[in-house]
């Protein structure tokens, strides 16, 4: 029994390899700061942050919330960054992982990169990759447990509520 919840355990992490790494290597160098937020805590806020939206984005978002797990960020701040090369490398090493690209946005010095991991239908970790050249650079590790159809959900209300702006 102990050997299998080591299993499973080691499995569970293991597509958290990549970026443990990266924050160990990083979060040293000046300029560089990292944080994780623990799920509740982040469950907590963007309750209490929703408070404040339009009741079709609560009801839109609420079921992400709820699936929400902790959220891990690296970013550099006074005009540090992180060379594009290691970033290149750390996305390598997701795709590795069976990360997938989701979304891919380059425009003039800056570039976003937004990666997934999950099983059949289900995300599980989301991966942003921001960097914005010589200014910034942000790493945004997030974990939960969404589906495609919560996702669907909050994009056509988000939708819904710019056509009544219009």
């Amino acid at each position: 029994t102990l050997i299998f919840i080591f299993g499973l355990r080691a499995l569970s992490t293991a597509q958290e390899e990549s970026f443990t790494d990266f924050r160990r290597e990083f979060n040293p160098r000046d300029g560089v700061h990292s944080f994780t937020v623990p799920g509740f805590l982040v469950r907590l806020v963007g309750s209490i942050a929703l408070k404040d939206e339009d009741a079709i984005d609560r009801e839109a978002i609420r079921p992400l919330l709820r699936n929400l797990g902790s959220v891990s960020l690296i970013y550099t701040e006074d005009g540090h960054s992180i060379d594009r090369d290691d970033l290149i490398r750390l996305r390598e090493n997701l795709l590795d992982e069976k990360y997938e690209t989701l979304l891919t946005v380059k425009e003039d010095n800056s570039h976003i990169e937004i990666m997934s991991w999950g099983k059949k239908d289900v995300i599980k970790r989301l991966v942003l990759l921001i960097d914005e050249g010589d200014d910034e650079t942000i790493v945004l590790n997030i974990r939960g447990h969404f589906t495609q159809d919560a996702i669907q959900e909050m994009v056509d209300s988000l939708e819904k509520r710019e056509r009544k702006k219009l």
